[in-house]
């Protein structure tokens, strides 16, 4: 986080984060917030919004990194392949390997990064060395495991803060557990970014003057922090539980508008635009958007 004094006032700005307060982590983290403010009030919130909603909740991290061990552990004798992207997820990739005692493959540019942030013992671009592979989460799908399952037995963990959103064998969401999506596919409801119960609790923490979301892409009642805790800071509102259909007709709706305007800009600067243009502009939107699709699809 990085908060910011000046003739402007007192403004902070969270990143992408988690505010679990159970972890040891989070107290120090809390402790050194309001050592920082200093009793001063704070002017400016700008909010990791990714899943302000009521309708958002999952577990700790903590807890859901236990659940993808016991995943692992299920299934001795197969190969196991995790969905990131090109950040995040480090921590529980860690965990991962310091539990199981065992390197976790990665593909080139991620040992890269890897690298950079310090952890230089325990990734490996070598897939003779480990069964467990985290893989980029484009190339994650049921034809993907469909396909491994041919050559080795595989089972893939698609880690993320909306499995819901994903249709389980059993036609029932399970917003706290590991869910069983395909035969060779699991959810876990592992999130790098704050749930709902944890973002109010942070802004019940330092009651700011103003809040802003720094996720904009959804309508105001989906995700704005202001409708939601806009009483904390003196703006009344009334919030609005969003169902999960809703929020997903939403994210349907906005990739597709989307990527509809990135196409029309190519095609007015001039040529048209082929199938695999299509195809790598709809990767990057994806990438783009951080909750409409990149952490709501992988198939």
């Amino acid at each position: 986080m990085y908060l910011f004094r000046g003739e402007f006032g007192c403004m902070l700005y969270t990143g992408d984060f988690r505010w679990e307060e159970t972890s040891d982590r989070a107290l120090i983290g809390r402790e050194m917030l309001l050592n920082a403010l200093k009793d001063v009030k704070l002017d400016y919130l700008y909010l990791d919004n990714t899943y302000c909603n009521p309708a958002y909740t999952f577990p700790s991290r903590e807890v859901a990194a236990k659940q993808v061990l016991n995943i692992i552990a299920s299934y001795p004798e197969h190969d196991i392949v995790i969905a990131i992207d090109s950040l995040g997820k480090e921590n529980l990739l860690v965990y991962i390997s310091r539990a199981l005692k065992v390197k976790i493959w990665v593909w080139p540019e991620r040992l890269q990064t890897m690298h950079l942030l310090g952890f230089h013992d325990i990734f490996t671009t070598k897939t003779s060395l480990t069964r467990v592979r985290a893989v980029p989460r484009y190339s994650f799908s049921i034809e993907t495991l469909e396909g491994l399952n041919t050559i080795r037995p595989t089972i893939g963990i698609m880690p993320s803060g909306l499995p819901w959103v994903l249709k389980t064998n059993k036609g029932k969401p399970n917003p706290f557990g590991p869910d069983r999506y395909h035969q060779y596919i699991y959810t876990v409801p592992y999130s790098d970014h704050s749930c709902y119960p944890e973002i109010q609790d942070f802004v019940k923490l330092l009651t700011p003057i103003n809040i802003e979301g720094i996720v904009t892409s959804a309508p105001s009642y989906i995700n704005n922090p202001l409708y939601y805790f806009g009483h904390l800071c003196g703006t009344k509102h009334t919030p609005q539980v969003v169902s999960h259909q809703q929020l997903e007709t939403t994210r349907s709706g906005n990739s597709k508008l989307e990527r509809k305007n990135v196409i029309k800009k190519l095609q007015k600067r001039g040529g048209r635009v082929s199938r695999a243009s299509r195809a790598s502009i709809l990767r990057r939107v994806q990438r783009g958007v951080k909750v409409l699709d990149s952490e709501a699809s992988f198939v």
